[in-house]
């Protein structure tokens, strides 16, 4: 028992020996310093690009197709005519302004119906006004009563009536023959066309479909924990797969004031001019700076320790380690915004700074 106890004292002496001189030794770390920088909170999101405008255009009368001008993938002006309804003025229409035509004798018959009914009336008109300029007279001579001017009078009033009842068939007439003609309104492109030669097609009845490429948006989706940060004007930068050469610098517009039920996220609408080659349809990958730090504390990442008080950091004071503790932020290009505790030029330790304490004897070696 007494040899059992003098081995394990001989063994924990030599114990203690090894570890003395670890313990009461300096470590040896690199340091840096506290500088600053501008830095950028970013995020990054797909998305996918739509046009801004993209019209269904509908027969506004129904008839016979005759004539179809504009295709799949052909560009068109505000005003172009993609489709008319036959008309016997088709003649006069200017064929390179039109994309279709569709039948329209039966709105030229009500048109000259229109217009023969409203001759009729103004020739009844006139006649009935020289009728109550007589009565008058004849008033003021005492030779006719006074009901007799007040149903010429009445009469009179009646026609004219009649011809501005006329006038406004004549020129619903002239509108029914003008909507014959389907024209785009905006300058597009025809993405998709359901008509040809020879149908028949109803007022209402789908007939183009057009997609503006040249505004162009697209629609970004946020988790819903950087609703607080995203705001109208925030700047987004794009790119898409399509034209990679190609990169569109914009803003934020609008922010939906709703978080989507399906997957919690809220989204970000974003305009922009199409740069070139960019087509609806296509993915974007949107690079968004949600805030800018001026001027902001930085290390490099390995200089911060995370400890059971959270992030520290070891200031170097007269070959001492002094434990500091420091609220971190974003993260960029390997270095990490300190938001408080250092400040500019402070000398922290760098690598060998996880092995450290607080009060920790070191030896410097930056080479």
């Amino acid at each position: 028992m007494i040899n059992l106890l003098k081995n394990l004292s001989i063994r924990l002496s030599a114990l203690l020996l090894l570890v003395a001189p670890i313990s009461m030794g300096q470590i040896t770390v690199s340091t840096t310093t506290a500088t600053t920088m501008n830095l950028n909170e970013e995020d990054s999101v797909m998305g996918m690009i739509y046009s801004r405008s993209s019209p269904d255009i509908a027969a506004e009368v129904s008839g016979r197709v005759i004539s179809v001008i504009a295709d799949i993938g052909d560009a068109v002006d505000k005003g172009q005519v993609l489709a008319q309804i036959d008309s016997e003025k088709y003649d006069a229409v200017d064929k390179g302004q039109v994309l279709a035509q569709i039948d329209s004798e039966k709105y030229d018959l009500q048109l000259a119906q229109s217009k023969a009914e409203i001759a009729r009336l103004s020739a009844l008109l006139v006649n009935q006004e020289l009728d109550l300029k007589r009565a008058e007279k004849l008033f003021k001579d005492s030779l006719v009563s006074e009901e007799m001017v007040d149903r010429t009078r009445a009469e009179f009033t009646a026609l004219s009536e009649q011809i501005n009842a006329a006038n406004a068939q004549l020129r619903n007439s002239e509108r029914l023959i003008e909507e014959t003609k389907i024209k785009a309104p905006i300058k597009t492109q025809v993405s998709a066309k359901h008509i040809d030669i020879g149908d028949f097609v109803q007022n209402g009845m789908i007939v183009y479909e057009l997609v503006d490429t040249k505004n162009l948006r697209v629609a970004l989706s946020f988790p819903e924990y950087q609703s607080l940060k995203l705001k109208k004007g925030l700047k987004v930068f794009l790119t898409t797969p399509t034209s990679k050469d190609q990169n569109v610098e914009t803003i934020i517009k609008e922010i939906k004031p709703n978080v989507n039920s399906n997957n919690r996220s809220i989204t970000a609408i974003v305009d922009f001019d199409n740069p070139g080659s960019w087509v609806p349809g296509a993915s974007t990958q949107a690079r968004i700076i949600l805030s800018t730090y001026e001027d902001a504390v930085v290390l490099p990442q390995l200089a911060v320790v995370r400890r059971s008080i959270g992030d520290v950091v070891y200031l170097i004071q007269n070959g001492t380690a002094v434990e500091r503790q420091v609220d971190t932020g974003i993260e960029k290009d390997g270095f990490i915004h300190i938001k408080s505790g250092l400040k500019h030029g402070d000398i922290v330790a760098l690598d060998g700074a996880g092995f450290l304490t607080n009060g920790t004897q070191i030896l410097i070696n930056n080479d």
